[in-house]
């Protein structure tokens, strides 16, 4: 892998990896009522679509930081 690739990698991992941080931490915000659930899907539960939202972007940043 060339450096430049790795470097375009590293900062999609580390957006994910931010992205999915606020995911994980409004889930529980989220079922408090604390924060409302801003993400809605037909026929879904917005709590699933949250923990899928935030399950996604680590899993992104996974992806990003994986062979390092």
């Amino acid at each position: 892998m060339t450096a430049r690739s790795a470097s375009w990698r590293r900062s999609i991992a580390r957006a994910a990896l931010v992205l999915g941080g606020v995911f994980v931490v409004w889930l529980p915000a989220g079922i408090l009522d604390v924060v409302p659930f801003v993400l809605e899907l037909p026929g879904e539960s917005s709590i699933r679509v949250h923990a899928a939202a935030a399950v996604a972007c680590l899993m992104v940043a996974a992806w990003g930081f994986w062979n390092e």
